[in-house]
This record gives structure tokens, sequence and C-alpha cells, in this order.
């Protein structure tokens, strides 16, 4: 399985194409869909399924583009409402226009697994940044979304934010997965379960 970043330098959001075969995936397209598109191309691959983590602007921009290309929304039940809403999903207050997308084409439901180009992946669901929160679980590799952090994890001020529902999530549905697990945030660098454990001071793993 290949993994390549698409960095937005101006959010410093991570967009991911991954992909084990001609066909890929792209988790939050948060570039404009001409940049990850050129990058695919460049890989040899065709975008396929768009899969996102949770609504904000931030994580969608290039969703619109995608799917006009023929790629299928996957994404939790939540989200697939809340990227119709432009206050959720805060493109009211950040653009100079109103992100109104079309429900997903695919739900997942916590826990369930599909198989997507070629590949497994595990949706798990994680709310606390946003209610919509999900990660997903590709073999060693987990996209959490503004859900966890390299050392820190996502705010949760803002709609429909919940603090004490994020350090749950990260506690409960991400620590208790195998400290290998390598972890690839939406924003930021690189890091793994085993790491964030020991050195995350936002959620520790005791619970103190």
């Amino acid at each position: 399985m290949t993994i390549e970043t698409v960095n937005n330098y101006k959010s410093d959001e991570n967009a991911y194409i991954v992909f084990d075969g001609g066909e890929a995936v792209v988790i939050d397209p948060g570039s404009g869909a001409e940049v990850i598109l050129k990058r695919a191309d460049e890989l040899g691959v065709s975008v396929k399924y768009a899969l996102i983590t949770h609504c904000h602007y931030d994580h969608i921009i290039g969703l619109k583009g995608l799917r006009e290309k023929g790629a299928k929304l996957v994404s939790g039940r939540r989200a697939s409402q809340n990227i119709q809403n432009p206050m959720i999903n805060l493109s009211s207050f950040s653009l100079d226009y109103e992100i109104r997308e079309k429900p997903s084409d695919i739900i997942m439901s916590d826990g369930e697994a599909l198989t997507l180009c070629g590949m497994d992946i595990e949706c798990v669901y994680t709310p606390g940044h946003t209610d919509c929160g999900v990660c997903y679980k590709i073999g060693n590799a987990l996209f959490s979304g503004d859900t966890l952090f390299l050392r820190s994890v996502g705010r949760s001020d803002l709609p429909t934010g919940d603090a004490k529902a994020l350090e749950r999530s990260v506690r409960e549905r991400l620590y208790t997965l195998d400290g290998g697990t390598e972890v690839y945030p939406g924003h930021g660098g690189k890091t793994s379960i085993g790491y964030e454990k020991r050195f995350n001071l936002f959620v520790t793993a005791d619970g103190e």
C-alpha cells in the first residue's frame, strides 16, 4: 500500500492518496481537486472514492471536483448531513463562498469494513472535534482527521464539538489500537498510537 500526502500549505491540511494498484481513494480532499488529480495522474492511479473524516471546509474543498470526475463520497452518517450545512462545515465563516455538498454516496457505520480499490477499510467513529468525526484504518495505518495529532488533539470549541466526547474517542477508540499503528493526521506530521499514549499531554492513556 502506498500513501501519498498532498498538503494544502494555506491550511496545513493533509489530503492522502492511498492505493495498492491502479485505483485510489483520497482521504480528506482539502486541496483543490485539480491539484489532487494531477498528483494522482503523476502516480499513475485513478481516484475512485473520496473519504472524509469530518465535515469541516478545510477537509472538503476538493470534494465537489472529485465527485464531478466520478469519485464516490464515503463518510459517516452525520458527516453526510453536516457537509450540507455551511454554518456547521464553517465555510460561511472561512470562505468567500458556501459549501453545500450533496449527501454521501456510501455511509459507513461504526466498526464497518469495506473493500475499496482492493483495500480493506475500517471506519471508527470518533466524535468530539465534531459530532461527525470518524477515523479510517487501512492495514497498519490510521487516518485520524482532526481527532488525533502529533502530541495534540483537535479543538472542541467549534459547532457540534464536545471536549469530553473527544477525550473518550481518543482514549477508548484509538488508544486501544496496537501501539505500532501509524497515525496520519489531518494536520501536521505522522505519529503512532504508541507514541501518543506516552507523550500526548492533552489525552493521557491512564486518564489522569
